[in-house]
């Protein structure tokens, strides 16, 4: 090997080396393809386009900060609140398609099914399982946060989530309903108050202030 080496030319040196940069393209885009069918995205959708009008970002945290991904790095959470069709989930859907093209484990879930499964896993015995496989995630992004009211016992285990995310897995969140109704919807103040408590600490709060997309698109406006 050391005499084939020494021997070698440089053409020949250069297509080794070409042949070994497309085996590390595929590789690399067949693992990017299966770490975004394993997250569970339910529509493929970048930022290219989208509109920003509107999008309020806070203090310290800008729109280029969040498009780094920087705030995975740091464990940190964010929260895309405002109404309904201003683009929360698409944001999320993107910043989580982003994470997956770096390499990085994602999930993409409603807030909603995955209290389901974990009741079903809780049920059946295997929800130390399930958590396990989720505490291998880099990103965790729960769509529709509170949409839906839940159940003490749902509660308690979305709070199982949130606790073994604190700074070790960061957590994206979208939702329209403001932190101090948090309590109203998972039908218990104090466990509301102690999953704020860990989003808030190491978390960023971006509002979405405009008018909703799909009415200002909508068909039935067509001829206003």
């Amino acid at each position: 090997m050391r005499h084939v080496a020494e021997s070698a030319t440089d053409g020949q040196f250069a297509y080794v080396q070409e042949v070994l940069g497309k085996e590390y393209e595929l590789r690399h885009a067949s693992r990017i393809a299966r770490l975004r069918q394993a997250a569970g995205f339910p529509c493929q959708k970048g930022l290219d386009g989208f509109e920003w009008e509107g999008i309020s970002f806070p203090h310290g945290f800008t729109r280029e900060d969040m498009l780094s991904l920087s705030f995975i790095d740091r464990h940190e959470d964010l929260v895309l609140y405002g109404g309904s069709g201003n683009g929360k989930s698409h944001t999320a859907i993107a910043l989580g398609i982003l994470a997956c093209s770096q390499g990085r484990r994602v999930l993409f879930a409603s807030t909603a099914s995955l209290v389901n499964d974990l009741r079903r896993a809780n049920r059946d015995g295997t929800v130390q399982e399930m958590l396990g496989r989720l505490g291998r995630c880099d990103l965790i992004i729960l769509d529709e946060w509170g949409y839906l009211p839940t159940d003490p016992d749902g509660a308690r285990l979305l709070f199982r989530v949130v606790s073994m995310c604190y700074e070790r897995i960061s957590l994206v969140l979208t939702t329209n309903i403001e932190f101090s109704r948090w309590g109203e919807i998972f039908n218990d103040d104090d466990m509301a108050k102690a999953m704020m408590d860990r989003i808030v600490h190491h978390g960023r709060l971006v509002t979405y202030n405009r008018e909703s997309y799909r009415v200002k698109h909508a068909l039935m406006r067509e001829g206003d």
